[in-house]
């Protein structure tokens, strides 16, 4: 299966709380580049949701700018699934680089 045709998929808070730390691959051109994920937190509860909602939070290299857009991640047995990511703030106490949000409400 291409990444073209990696469709969006129900993604939970638990898939990602154990990936806190770990750098996913984010299918890019010409090369695929790293990507970490720094928090993965709940939101306040909706009850007309179809999940609880949450957000992660991206990390990359200063080297590394991703526009906003949907990519494909993989992290060892986790992936390929498609997750549409925008930049955001860096967090006061932050690492250099950049900073993006992925919420799934």
């Amino acid at each position: 299966m291409s990444d073209s045709e990696i469709a969006f998929r129900a993604m939970l808070l638990d898939e990602f709380t154990p990936l806190v730390g770990h750098a996913f691959a984010a299918d890019c051109e010409p090369q695929a580049v790293a990507i970490t994920l720094v928090a993965a937190t709940a939101l306040r509860p909706n009850p007309v949701a179809p999940r609880p909602p949450f957000i992660l939070i991206f990390h990359t290299q200063p080297e590394v700018f991703l526009v906003e857009g949907s990519y494909v991640l993989r992290c060892g047995q986790w992936g390929p699934d498609r997750i549409s990511i925008w930049p955001t703030l860096a967090p006061p106490d932050g690492a250099p680089g950049h900073y993006y949000q992925a919420v799934f409400n």
